[in-house]
């Protein structure tokens, strides 16, 4: 676990929102969906994301049902996959009607009805209240920079999916907690190795002890596939933007997603990754999770 730059808790120091449920108290459940940007492979990418995107069930009805909408207009599109629309990929292709120009039109709609729904905190005056709604969050670590301090220093996880899953996770719990939230489901994409560390702490007798507070909200962990799901299909576009925020030329769609850097964008380079929460490397070690193949 890191320090983060906008003092971003930890697991470990999250306490239970609530001391106990009363009849009378309306339940507030978060539901949470998490995708990779790129693969933790420093010989193919430079950047490994982990976006998120958080909000209770009637935002997302109300998300859901003017995404839909979106995708009908454009070919009744079956989902939103960035990197295969960009590359003219399946279903994306010149023979079902796709070209350039159609799929930037495309992907500015589905991020107009993202801005629709995304919470708009007031930044420059805390004291007044922003517009609620959808809560994103992408953790970025450069490969080359992780791989470099974990060689530096013994007590980084040996993957980078580590970093990226538990500072994510954490995140959600923080949002949470401004929201009073009870109960939690956290939704991965498939076959990606964020949600293997998720698990490990919640089936790991040690740790679920120690993270009781926090583990015992967690109604449900799992992952699914992101055609079927469009709140993946939201991290997607998040996890694309802000791990290629740095080349150039940037989309216009993309900069629209961008302009929440200040409270969406964490991204971690070696002096950031050194910057360790004292105690928290020893007392995971104490677990005995089990092993993973280090990032490469």
């Amino acid at each position: 676990m890191h320090r983060r730059r906008r003092a971003q808790l930890s697991l470990i120091d999250l306490l239970p929102i609530h001391t106990g449920i009363s009849e009378d108290h309306l339940l507030v459940v978060l539901k949470s969906y998490f995708d990779g940007g790129n693969q933790a492979d420093s010989s193919r990418y430079d950047v490994l994301s982990l976006a998120s995107i958080s909000g209770t069930p009637s935002q997302w009805r109300a998300f859901e049902r003017e995404w839909k909408a979106t995708l009908k207009t454009h070919n009744n599109t079956p989902w939103l996959h960035t990197t295969d629309a960009l590359t003219l990929n399946d279903p994306y292709t010149k023979a079902n009607g796709w070209d350039e120009s159609k799929v930037q039109d495309f992907i500015s709609g589905c991020v107009q009805v993202i801005e629709n729904h995304l919470t708009i905190p007031n930044i420059e005056d805390r004291s007044k209240p922003g517009r609620d709604g959808l809560f994103p969050h992408v953790i970025s670590v450069v490969l080359k920079d992780f791989i470099r301090a974990r060689d530096a220093c013994a007590d980084l996880p040996k993957t980078v999916e580590e970093i990226c899953a538990t500072q994510s996770v954490a995140m959600v719990f923080e949002r949470g907690k401004a929201k009073g939230a009870d109960f939690y489901y956290l939704t991965f994409d498939q076959n990606e190795a964020f949600m293997g560390h998720v698990l490990d702490r919640q089936r790991n007798r040690k740790a679920r002890k120690h993270l009781q507070p926090v583990v015992g909200r967690i109604l449900g962990t799992g992952e699914a596939d992101m055609r079927d799901v469009p709140a993946l299909q939201v991290a997607d576009v998040l996890a694309w933007s802000y791990s290629h925020k740095r080349n150039k030329p940037l989309y216009p769609w993309q900069q629209t997603l961008l302009k929440h850097y200040k409270w969406v964008d964490d991204w971690y380079e070696y002096d950031d990754l050194l910057k360790l929460v004292p105690g928290v490397s020893s007392l995971v070690k104490s677990w005995n999770l089990p092993p993973r193949t280090p990032t490469r």
